[in-house]
């Protein structure tokens, strides 16, 4: 298991921080290889709660099923996903918001296993996955500062 933690500055409340990263129909917004996604379960989110997502990586779809595993509003949300696309065994993501400066602290800690046979790239890979979920929480950060 792969640990790994990124952080970033937002001038904005945690409200509208955890508001903006917790609403599916934003996902393809600040996560590029995000197609669409949605909540599958009725009811108002919380833990337990299921999505779907359909993302594109090397020209190919790839559906995603994941589950809420924190949803402490407005200061933790948490995801894990279900069904583990290639070459992932696991990965649970949890996004902390804490306030800082009259704006959010966004730290994401995040947690994947490659695929047995893939573990020999695992330190290469943890390095890509640190890289795009950077680069995922400054368009975030860029987004909701430009309101």
């Amino acid at each position: 298991m792969q640990k790994f933690t990124v952080s970033v500055f937002i001038n904005r409340s945690q409200q509208d921080v955890f508001d903006f990263l917790s609403n599916p129909a934003n996902f393809q917004r600040w996560m590029p290889l995000m197609q669409s996604a949605a909540w599958t379960s009725s009811g108002e989110p919380g833990v337990g709660t299921t999505g779907r997502g359909i993302m594109k990586m090397a020209g190919r779809e790839m559906e995603l099923l994941l589950e809420v595993t924190r949803w402490d509003v407005p200061s933790r949300l948490g995801f894990k996903i279900l069904n583990n696309p290639f070459p992932l065994e696991a990965m649970e993501y949890v996004y902390r918001l804490e306030p800082e400066d009259g704006g959010t602290r966004l730290t994401l800690d995040g947690e994947i296993e490659m695929v047995r046979f893939m573990r020999f790239a695992g330190g290469l890979m943890g390095k890509m996955y640190v890289k795009s979920n950077r680069n995922e929480l400054n368009t975030a950060k860029q987004l909701l500062e430009a309101g």
